[in-house]
């Protein structure tokens, strides 16, 4: 009977052991599961995944295991993290930027900006680029503040606060392959608010949120009355909601309603039909990740009043209204869509939108798109970037002023 028991013990333990092997490929060592830190010196091939399914990056450790640093992968979690035998022994610099990494990124402090410059060592293929910041130099909380050509070797953030210490990354994708730069801080100072803010009070920060956990969405949210707090929290819309491409009949993941407000959130990977309004209402402090079909729609007349957001890579629209309605929009930053603002095609109801203290970046078509001859819009104070042209269509009003191109 004890033979029986010891050789079935073995079995079991055997067995896990080759299943545990799966999440790690062969040659790497095992690390750290999801949001725990994986301890390396040097630069080092670093896979991401399990069960025999994985994606790649070139990190200098140490790393907190975290899906931000890796390309997309459809593995359920937790997913773990190791990394190659081969790599350079010395340590990550800290701040300044310098050697280590295949990509050596540097950073300077100026008046409510930082300025970035980086390099490629050789053997990195240069692609796709994007810009990350956060307030600390642990990588797993960073936000995308810029997607850049593959050319680009430099960079400003702006709308930063002077005496608070930033800390950035540059993350490259070429034919699916992540190269991630060290982390290079600089802390902004000088008096006053950001020249480059285009000239009106205050400065462009965008969304202020780090992540502080992951919340499932299976079912829109709906913000009847009052204010609903996110907590900062990463809301993940499942597969019920839609998929976050163009198709339409996509649900949104929150629903705010009667002038109530939505606040404290970043809405995950999957965009699907993100934030819709009715009868006006309020959203503040709000990242979309990856805006899916529309990064938020007006779907009934009102005044909404959005501000402190940011929100990058989407397909069309960033905005998109419905009905006759306001909408007031300040300290934005949007990156990478066809265009930022359009009123639904071939109507002729009245729109007004008014956004101030906005960068826009990277508009396939343009600014503000509308049929209406009564629709009026303004942009003031804003900076610009390949952003097309600032009125197309039909507008009875259509304005800007105090607005910068960098």
């Amino acid at each position: 009977m004890f033979r029986k028991m010891l050789f079935g013990g073995l079995l079991i333990v055997a067995g896990a052991t080759a299943y545990g092997a799966t999440d790690y490929p062969a040659g790497y060592t095992k690390c750290a599961k999801d949001g725990e830190t994986c301890s390396f010196t040097g630069t080092r091939s670093v896979a991401y995944g399990k069960s025999g399914s994985f994606v790649y990056a070139t990190l200098s450790g140490p790393i907190t295991c975290s899906a931000s640093l890796f390309p997309s992968i459809s593995v359920d979690s937790p997913r773990y993290c190791s990394y190659s035998s081969s790599g350079s022994s010395s340590s990550s610099s800290s701040s300044s930027g310098g050697g280590s990494g295949s990509i050596s990124l540097s950073a300077s402090g100026g008046n409510a900006q930082a300025t970035l410059s980086w390099s490629f060592s050789s053997g990195v293929t240069r692609g796709s680029q994007e810009v990350y910041q956060d307030t600390d130099s642990d990588p797993s909380g960073r936000v995308r503040i810029a997607s850049l050509s593959s050319s680009s070797s430099s960079y400003t953030a702006t709308g930063l606060t002077n005496g608070t210490t930033y800390w950035f990354w540059i993350k490259n994708t070429a034919s699916g392959v992540v190269t991630n730069s060290n982390a290079a801080s600089a802390t902004p100072s000088g008096g006053g608010s950001s020249s480059s803010s285009g000239g009106g009070s205050g400065s462009i920060t965008g969304a202020t949120c780090s992540s502080t956990g992951s919340v499932s969405v299976s079912s829109t949210i709906r913000v009847t009355s009052g204010t609903y707090d996110g907590g900062c929290k990463t809301y993940n819309p499942t597969s019920a909601l839609g998929d976050g491409s163009q198709d339409e009949g996509q649900s949104p993941a929150f629903r705010v309603e009667n002038g109530a407000t939505l606040r404290n959130a970043i809405l995950g990977n999957n965009g699907v039909d993100g934030v819709h309004f009715y009868n006006g209402g309020n959203l503040q402090n709000f990242r979309w990740t990856n805006v899916g079909e529309d990064a938020f729609t007006i779907k009934s007349s009102g005044t909404v009043n959005i501000s402190g957001v940011s929100g990058v890579n989407g397909e069309d629209k960033f905005g998109q209204i419905n009905a006759a309605s306001t909408l007031n929009i300040s300290n934005c930053i949007v990156d990478n869509m066809a265009k930022f603002i359009r009123q639904n095609g071939g109507t002729t109801f009245k729109i007004v939108v008014n956004a101030d203290r906005c960068q826009i970046s990277n508009m396939g078509e343009g600014v503000f798109r509308s049929d209406s001859s009564s629709s009026e819009a303004r942009l003031t104070n804003s900076r610009l970037r390949n952003s097309g042209n600032l009125c197309i269509g039909n507008w009875a009003v259509c304005t800007g002023s105090g607005n910068t191109n960098y």
